[in-house]
């Protein structure tokens, strides 16, 4: 037996057993490694409440329906951004979605506010979380959300405002001199009958209320009253004037929203189709929580018709000039108007 010739054949064998373990420790753990996990974090002010209550729901359902590799981080408080900076730290890319309104970030997205003209939102959370949705169909309100970086995330809009405070209030004249926390267009036609307005981050009211900077607080009712407590340090409750309100909603990063794959957006998608519902179970269980806790504590206080119809004169006035205000910087204000309100007769009815 030539030995030798057998040593060379087992080693060549050897060699080639060594080269196929290595391509087996090689090629082997990325065939049955673990899907990647995507993480997000959101930029919320305040704490948890119905305007954030289907937001929760909503990263819930996500993780579980992606099988844990989408994970969503809510994060209170503004620790991330306050909320006159959040539409900024999205741009920058520090978050990867958060909650805006409008009227915080005066000027950076103006077709957006037309949600928020006095007297034009519907009176219930359906129908404008169902709003908000429209007007993201429309392409001016999308090319506006991009120079921001941004993309619709949920349109969980907020309810109409109503007032609070240590002022009683029960006719239009009756706002003459009375210091407001309202904002946006609504707080024009208030301060046609003599108010003075002001906004400011809602977390800093209730300090301000309580010291008698404010008279009267301009909030979604009713959760947000509960929420921030406001009635702790208030006499009064105006139920029945829904203002308006604020153009407010959830939107994502564009880059780390294209970044996700298609099966998740997919998933998001079919929830997104239910989010006004979602918003507005929400809010209904909010006011079974909070109003029997108000009227506790507090005087309701009604308009008349008669009274309220001299509030909804001077807001068409305010509607032109926001049209005019806003075509003398080139952008569509006629035609985003005219669109909201056939979308409104459409989804309301009114």
């Amino acid at each position: 037996m030539n030995y030798e010739h057998l040593k060379k054949k087992l080693w060549i064998t050897a060699v080639s057993s060594i080269f196929v373990v290595v391509l087996v420790l090689t090629y082997v753990p990325q065939a049955v490694s673990a899907p990647k996990v995507i993480k997000w974090n959101v930029s919320l002010w305040g704490g948890p409440r119905c305007w954030t209550n289907p937001l929760e729901k909503w990263a819930k359902d996500m993780e579980k329906l992606t099988n844990g590799r989408w994970q969503i981080k809510l994060h209170y408080a503004g620790v991330l951004a306050p909320p006159k900076e959040e539409l900024d730290g999205l741009k920058a890319g520090l978050f990867e979605a958060c909650q805006f309104c409008a009227a915080y970030h005066p000027g950076k997205v103006p077709l957006h506010s037309v949600l928020e003209l006095p007297f034009i939102a519907p009176n219930d959370g359906l129908g404008i979380s169902s709003m908000m949705a429209a007007l993201w169909e429309h392409p001016a309100l999308l090319k506006e959300l991009e120079k921001w970086n941004a993309v619709p995330l949920l349109p969980g809009a907020i309810l109409p405002y109503n007032l609070m405070g240590n002022t009683l209030i029960a006719k239009a004249e009756d706002f003459k001199g009375v210091r407001i926390r309202i904002g946006g267009e609504i707080a024009r036609v208030l301060k046609m009958f003599g108010a003075v307005p002001t906004l400011m981050p809602a977390p800093e009211v209730y300090e301000a209320i309580s010291r008698g900077t404010l008279d009267m607080v301009g909030f979604p009712w009713s959760f947000t009253f509960g929420t921030f407590k406001i009635y702790e340090v208030s006499k009064y409750a105006n139920v029945n004037l829904n203002l308006g309100t604020m153009s407010c909603a959830y939107v994502a990063n564009k880059k780390a929203w294209d970044a996700l794959p298609d099966d998740f957006k997919k998933i998001h998608m079919k929830w997104y189709a239910k989010a006004p519902s979602e918003w507005a179970k929400e809010y209904t269980k909010g006011d079974r929580k909070w109003i029997p806790i108000f009227k506790k504590r507090l005087e309701f206080v009604k308009f008349s018709p008669e009274e309220r119809a001299k509030l909804v004169k001077k807001a068409k006035i305010v509607w032109e000039e926001w049209v005019k205000k806003w075509e003398k910087r080139g952008l569509p204000a006629r035609e985003v108007l005219n669109y909201y309100l056939s979308k409104r007769k459409e989804i309301c009815g009114y």
